[in-house]
């Protein structure tokens, strides 16, 4: 008895450890597979975002190149150094008088190339770099800008989801109470119809509003350089919008940076068309030194050969094919120079295009915080509106379906605001881009 007493409780240990190890083994199961979540704000996403977006990554590649480029464009003065050895045995059986057993010979040669065109490869190079270092920054900038508009847009897209959830739960109920009082028949066919039809219409619309928002969360978290299954929590507001100060601007065209990459790209072109030229007209240089030493072993003695080198080259080329007139030279300095005219047309005329777009976006947020009055009015009137009705239901005298209503009303006048804040952030966020200032510079007060 003793001993399966002993035993019972043996199995009764074993059994406690099975559990604690599946215990402890599925909450470090569950603790594995538990989604990261991140509540961002909007600048906390953008930080996110050049963190972890893979074009901007590839971007940072070719600017790296580039700078590569730029620190090695005077290689081309590099000399070229080569050596050359050789080593021969002979193995004769009759021997002359003098043989000539082994020959050992080597030779070094130095050469270097001197053109006009190693100044425009140099300028050249510190050009490209330059611009790269621009287009990275466009590229940060652009990512910003889309990470911000997406930001907002899926604030403002949750904001309208519930409103369309709203109002098809009182479209639900307004069927419901149409189709009892039409069992009871006190409400005609036609009236139960239709508001089952407006029950019915409502739902596609909310569907493919979540689809909408659910494909515009996936886009967001590939920018940001997150994984799919990770959850995203967004703590900003377009409320912020509409305390916004005075918005001016006064800015010198020359520095909006569309000015300046037209700008850039017109002077890789003259230093395009620079080479050209010297490549089609400029004379060039080589220079070369070559140095040989022979030796050989006679009667068991090494000697010297007389064939041994040592001379100093200089040859001058001057193309004279590039001033005849069909000549590739010729064809090509001409392709160059138009390239050239072409840019400075689309220089005038990117002055005047951003001068305008400026001007049109100004009008445009100036239009767009005239209209937050109104909006901002109805909301007012509406909550208003939903309080008075809530008190009258509270005392009786109105009935459920009429207080939805108002809060439906309430709902639906915020979601207009909201929707005129975002169209005003974009407006903003447009023009702060145009401008090539920091985000968040136009309208900010001081605290």
């Amino acid at each position: 008895m003793i001993y399966v007493r002993k035993k019972e409780i043996y199995v009764m240990h074993f059994k406690k450890i099975l559990i604690l190890s599946a215990v402890t083994f599925l909450s470090f199961t569950i603790s594995a597979q538990e989604k990261a979540v991140y509540t961002l704000t909007a600048d906390e996403a953008v930080i996110l975002a050049t963190d972890n977006n893979v074009n901007l990554k590839r971007q940072k590649l070719s600017l790296d190149l580039l700078k590569k480029k730029n620190a090695t464009s005077w290689n081309s003065v590099s000399p070229s150094v080569s050596g050359t050895g050789t080593y021969s045995h002979s193995f004769l059986e009759t021997k002359p008088a003098n043989p000539v057993t082994d020959t050992l010979s080597g030779t070094v040669s130095v050469s270097m190339a001197l053109s006009p065109a190693l100044f425009t490869s140099i300028k050249t190079a510190a050009l490209n770099y330059e611009n790269g270092k621009s287009s990275y920054e466009d590229a940060v900038r652009s990512i910003e800008l889309n990470v911000r508009k997406l930001y907002y847009s899926l604030i403002f897209a949750k904001e309208n989801i519930s409103l369309q959830e709203r109002n098809l739960e009182t479209a639900k109920q307004r069927y419901e109470l149409n189709l009892d009082k039409y069992n009871k028949g006190q409400l005609s066919e036609l009236d139960m119809l239709s508001s089952m039809y407006s029950y019915d219409s409502a739902k596609p619309s909310l569907e493919s509003s979540i689809i909408t928002y659910e494909n515009n969360i996936a886009t967001f978290k590939q920018t940001l350089g997150l994984k799919q299954d990770e959850e995203i929590i967004l703590t900003g507001s377009l409320d912020d919008f509409s305390k916004l100060g005075e918005i001016s601007v006064d800015v010198v065209i020359e520095e909006i940076p569309s000015v300046k990459t037209l700008k850039r790209n017109l002077e890789i072109a003259k230093a395009n068309l620079m080479a050209t030229r010297f490549t089609a007209w400029g004379p060039s240089v080589s220079l070369g030194y070559n140095y040989g030493y022979s030796s050989a072993l006679a009667n068991d003695e090494w000697s010297d050969f007389s064939n041994s080198t040592n001379s100093l080259s200089v040859n001058v080329r001057i193309p004279l094919d590039g001033y005849l007139p069909w000549s590739t030279g010729s064809v090509n300095i001409a392709a160059m120079k138009t390239s050239v005219k072409d840019l400075e047309l689309q220089l005038e005329n990117e002055k005047t295009t951003a001068e305008l777009n400026i001007q049109n976006s100004v009008k445009k947020i100036k239009q767009a915080e005239s209209q937050l009055t109104a909006l901002e009015q109805n909301v007012q009137l509406a909550q208003k509106t939903y309080d008075m009705t809530l008190n009258a239901y509270n005392h009786g005298s109105r009935d459920l379906l009429t207080l939805q209503s108002t809060a439906d009303a309430l709902l639906s006048a915020k979601t207009s605001l909201q929707s005129q804040l975002y169209t005003l952030a974009s407006a903003i966020l447009d023009l702060e881009n145009t401008l090539g200032i920091p985000f968040g510079t136009l309208g900010k007060t001081e605290n």
